[in-house]
């Protein structure tokens, strides 16, 4: 899944302001798109309080939810609560055939607005409403909940028209307001809907509302800072305005800033005081994506029981598990989730999954460890060509290369590359020592053959990791081996290609007694080859001398060393 999604500071408020929130109204848990709770306050409204109202207002929670069937429902219950020049319910009616069938709405509409002798703001306002589709803020997106219903010149002509009939309507005017720049903006203008949103507050309708679908219309624009500046704004005007927070939250992880996605739906959890598992899955997600694991392991387990059994679950704990490094528990909830949901495993999973394999330790024995970490590579070898964000074959190739299986390292790190994946100092360095060691061929007789092209690709190779990490010193050290043993070893002294690497090598360790006690067979050579090269090559005696009292200097022991330096002896003796 991944991981995709850059960025604006968060804004924090106190615990104990956040603490008072009072509880949603339907209105406000419908702009949150939580549309069960709002029909389930609007249905028991209606219940307890039958009337023209309560009936169209139960009516318009299923229209807003997205569900006409039972919208219509409850509006032909209210029917015969309607007042006879207020037929409220019957244009509930004909605007569920309207966002369903916009043609067969005409006549049903018609009808409506003649019982209403064309007066009634509110039910001019409601047609007009409807013909915006009723856009629906819902993770970032604001669009109409029904396109079909679409008509922004039809939406701003009843809305104008009931504007011209609320004069002295004053709880109507901010509403419709709010609904022309909804028109307008369907209209493809966005400026005249911002100045219609900010009439809305003129007319007393709640700021931060008002804000919060400004915030939403700059976002569909792409302008994010004046989205994030107008959802701000919302939450100024009221600390308790939960749409508010949620819109930030998605926002932010929009462009991929998790932190704070997840820091915004934290609060508005808190304020909404919203448990539906929808929102609870959000908030673990985002702290995950914010690496922020235990937190995340620590809300799935703190709301088991809102959550249910929902297999996602057990997805973002593997997940966390695997990078909180308990592999035990990665797999355990891995597996889960793919033997509860198979169908909607990803190759994310398996990634995750192959990790936690080859984490996991305290085997009884080895054989044991090589079993869970073949699983683990698998499932990586799976993953990898599906992951487009991170490079699992350079893993994949970094396992190989350990349990000395270069062939297979060679392989993952040339799938690498066909898949567009940049080489990193690590993965060229390991790509050249195991072409090297895949130098050193046997023929069937078991004698040596020198692999001339594997050790021509660990040259390459390893030149470039030495762009990268030019103080290394095996990187020169093997550059130098690359290009003697590619051939006999009189002709690798005379070609001389291996000569700038061994003196190199020699000078990066000399004055470094750790390094030239762990390299003393490398530093023999180099010093060998190095005075070979000055004997046949050079012809330079004096150069030659200089690296046999170099080595004799640095290795006193070496017994190789030791024998040329006699043998010179014996020459100055005889003569």
């Amino acid at each position: 899944m991944k991981k995709q999604l850059i960025f604006w500071a968060a804004t924090a408020f106190s615990g104990s302001v956040l603490a008072q929130a009072p509880a949603p109204d339907a209105n406000t848990l419908m702009n949150s798109g939580r549309f069960d709770e709002a029909k389930q306050l609007l249905r028991q409204n209606a219940q307890q309080n039958p009337s023209m109202q309560t009936y169209f207002n139960a009516g318009y929670g299923y229209l807003r939810a997205g569900q006409p069937d039972s919208a219509r429902i409850w509006f032909e219950k209210g029917i015969a609560t309607d007042e006879k020049r207020v037929p409220l319910n019957e244009a509930g009616v004909a605007i569920t055939y309207l966002v369903q069938n916009p043609a067969s709405a005409d006549a049903r509409l018609e009808e409506v607005v003649k019982k209403s002798k064309g007066k009634n703001p509110d039910i001019l306002f409601r047609i007009g409403e409807a013909y915006t589709g009723y856009l629906t803020p819902d993770s970032g997106s604001i669009k109409p909940r029904y396109p079909k219903a679409v008509n922004s010149a039809k939406a701003i002509d009843y809305l104008n028209r009931a504007t011209e009939r609320a004069k002295k309507n004053e709880g109507i005017k901010a509403d419709i307001q709010l609904a022309l720049g909804d028109a307008y903006y369907l209209n493809r203008e966005a400026g005249t809907a911002v100045t219609r949103y900010e009439n809305a507050i003129e007319q007393g309708m709640d700021r931060s509302r008002v804000y919060q679908r400004i915030g939403d219309i700059y976002w569909q624009g792409r302008n994010l800072n004046l989205a994030v500046e107008n959802y701000k704004k919302a939450i100024d005007a009221n600390p308790n305005y939960a749409p508010a927070y949620n819109q930030l939250a998605e926002l932010y992880f929009l462009v991929k800033r998790y932190k704070e996605a997840a820091n915004y739906m934290d609060q508005y959890v808190k304020v909404a005081g919203d448990v539906r598992q929808d929102a609870l899955l959000r908030q673990a997600q985002f702290h995950f994506l914010a690496n922020d694991f235990q937190r995340a392991v620590n809300l799935i387990d703190s709301n088991r029981v809102s959550l249910g059994q929902n297999p996602i679950l057990y997805r973002i704990q593997g997940w966390a598990y695997s990078s909180l490094k308990e592999p035990q528990k990665a797999i355990e909830n891995l597996n889960t989730f793919i033997e509860k949901a198979p169908n909607k495993v990803m190759y994310d999973d398996y990634k995750y999954l192959g990790r936690a394999y080859l984490a996991r330790e305290g085997f009884a024995n080895d054989s044991l460890k090589a079993q869970s970490d073949s699983v683990g590579i698998a499932y990586l070898e799976k993953a990898a060509p599906s992951d487009t964000t991170e490079n699992l074959y350079s893993e994949i190739a970094k396992y190989y290369y350990r349990t000395k299986k270069h062939v297979e390292a060679v392989a993952a790190l040339d799938s690498a590359a066909k898949h567009g994946f940049k080489s990193d100092v690590q993965d060229l360095f390991r790509y050249g020592m195991s072409n090297y060691t895949l130098g050193f061929q046997r023929d069937t007789a078991g004698r040596l053959v020198r692999d001339t092209v594997r050790f021509a690709m660990a040259d390459s190779a390893l030149a470039l990791a030495q762009q990268g990490s030019p103080d290394y010193a095996p990187t020169v050290l093997y550059r130098a081996k690359a290009n003697y043993y590619a051939y006999a070893p009189e002709e690798a002294v005379r070609n001389g290609k291996a000569r700038p690497y061994f003196e190199q090598f020699i000078n990066m360790v000399a004055d470094k007694e750790e390094d030239r006690n762990r390299y003393k067979k490398d530093l023999a050579l180099a010093f060998k080859y190095l005075i070979s090269y000055n004997e046949l090559v050079t012809k330079d005696e004096n150069a030659r001398n200089e690296w046999l009292r170099r080595g004799r200097e640095l290795l006193p022991e070496n017994k190789d060393l030791a024998k040329i330096a006699t043998a010179e002896t014996a020459d100055t003796e005889e003569q």
